[in-house]
């Protein structure tokens, strides 16, 4: 199964990111719209795992559940290099570094591969993404909801590919310390 630690957006957030998302899509001539229920800030993609080693990984999650829940902003949108997906940047925070760098010191020691590369938080918007102007043009008109939110569930997730797309099904949750 391929498998994902994530903090769960709360329900405003979703809601702005779709409303922004719609606002991107009257300049779209194509792409993939993230919907509002996979809307998600990925912290560690784990990729593919045996069930049976997700023990590991809600391990790893239950030793952080005491750290401070990150406060959070959305600052701007932006294309991936590749420039074929559509983010909405998060502002860094040194509640959402800590829980990123100490949960994937945790992973490690179970045995998980984690990137190295430096994290650049951020929740998918749209996929293979393609404007009938161009991107720096098109953010002109798109509007930046970014009032502070906490998150403070932590999940992993299971991404499951069917007939209509693919889904994330939550596994397992822990709350994280909120101030």
């Amino acid at each position: 199964m391929r498998v994902f630690v994530a903090l769960e957006l709360p329900q405003r957030v979703k809601d702005n990111l779709e409303r922004s998302s719609r606002q991107f899509a009257d300049y779209a001539n194509g792409g993939n719209f993230v919907p509002k229920e996979n809307m998600h800030l990925t912290l560690h993609f784990l990729g593919n795992a045996e069930s049976t080693d997700l023990i590991f990984v809600q391990s790893a999650m239950d030793a952080v559940k005491d750290l401070p829940a990150p406060t959070l902003s959305v600052t701007q949108f932006a294309m991936q290099r590749a420039g074929d997906i559509v983010w909405a940047k998060i502002r860094q925070s040194a509640e959402l570094t800590a829980l990123h760098d100490r949960l994937g010191q945790l992973l490690e020691q179970n045995g998980f591969e984690v990137e190295h590369r430096a994290y650049r938080p951020h929740v998918t918007l749209i996929r293979k993404k393609s404007f009938v102007l161009p991107f720096s043009e098109v953010t002109k008109n798109v509007q930046v909801f970014n009032a502070p939110f906490t998150a403070n569930r932590l999940t992993l997730f299971e991404s499951v590919f069917d007939h209509s797309g693919v889904f994330y099904r939550p596994l397992y949750t822990v709350e994280l310390e909120t101030k």
